[in-house]
């Protein structure tokens, strides 16, 4: 993958990254982080942005657990309905050994 470098703003501060992938994504990812700040800022009693960002940093991750959580649940109930497939199959292939007719 290639590294890029871009100048993005997040929450008033000018910042230069550097990182895999391309500029458009960094800027996208900037643009999130910096509302997502927004929010945080508009509902905090406190205008310490490390304190605001120490807020923002925790809701997203909160945000990317959640999202881990329901992918994982999600992959479990496919792999459950899988397997569920898997045992009629076998019962179906048993059951039509077993009978007289192929014997």
């Amino acid at each position: 993958m290639t590294t890029v470098r871009a100048t993005v703003e997040v929450f008033g501060q000018r910042l230069g990254l550097r990182a895999d992938g391309d500029v458009e994504r960094l800027q996208e990812l900037a643009r999130y982080v910096d509302q997502r700040m927004r929010e945080v800022a508009d509902r905090a009693s406190s205008v310490d942005t490390v304190r605001i960002a120490i807020l923002t940093a925790i809701n997203i991750a909160d945000e990317l657990y959640r999202e881990r959580e329901t992918n994982q649940d999600a992959r479990q109930r496919e792999i459950e309905n899988h397997a569920e497939r898997l045992v009629r199959r076998l019962e179906k292939v048993l059951k039509h050994d077993e009978s007289p007719e192929a014997n």
